[in-house]
């Protein structure tokens, strides 16, 4: 058995309680062990997951990514810890939230991010927004000073050209003190031909 591939991967099988799993065996391994197509929200996991003796487990790293959560290895206690707030994103037009753009426009608007649940402290947050062709552009980087696990933080105005029909994606990360960034939330806009 592949003993340094399964002790990569962590036991998931209460987290993913009503996910898709497609079972095929993993070439080369025990006959107990099989490979898993792992599906969250629609959304597959890369390199999947496998079945040992009955249980699932998946990349920790690629859950996390998935999830959008926070990971925490505490290694003295050989435990981990995932963290998932709850971000809810909206998008303002001096005061008005809005949800469509006239494609072709150029506008200026501020997000709001409204955050609560949050078990683990953070230093900064950063907000991107990504038209339909991938083209990602920071809307703000700022640093947090909170302790609080529940607050609003509103970035300042960009003035940005909605070029191309279709979803642009407004993102949200915070990074953990002391670590990486991690993207924790994200909403779609849709650019328009006319809103009229």
């Amino acid at each position: 058995m592949k003993y340094k591939r399964i002790a990569a991967l962590a036991l998931v099988g209460s987290i993913l309680g009503g996910s898709f799993l497609s079972v095929a065996p993993v070439a080369g391994a025990d006959s107990s062990v099989e490979k898993v197509e792992v599906r969250v929200d629609g959304q597959t996991i890369p390199e999947g997951g496998l079945v040992v003796d009955g249980r699932t487990f998946v990349s920790v790293k690629q859950l996390q990514d998935t999830l959008r959560a926070f990971l925490y290895w505490d290694a003295d206690n050989k435990r981990l810890y995932l963290n998932k707030p709850n971000i809810n994103l909206l998008l303002f037009r001096d005061k008005t939230p809005f949800g469509k753009v006239e494609a072709g426009n150029k506008i200026q608007f501020s997000v709001l991010a409204q955050v609560d649940s949050l078990k683990t402290e953070v230093d900064a947050i950063k907000l991107t927004i990504t038209d339909p062709k991938g083209k990602t552009t920071q809307i703000q980087e700022s640093a947090l000073n909170t302790k609080e696990d529940n607050f609003w933080f509103r970035s300042d105005e960009l003035r940005y050209e909605f070029k191309h029909k279709g979803h642009y994606k407004i993102q949200s990360f915070m990074r953990q003190k002391g670590g990486e960034f991690t993207l924790l939330a994200e909403m779609k806009l849709e650019a328009v031909a006319s809103l009229k």
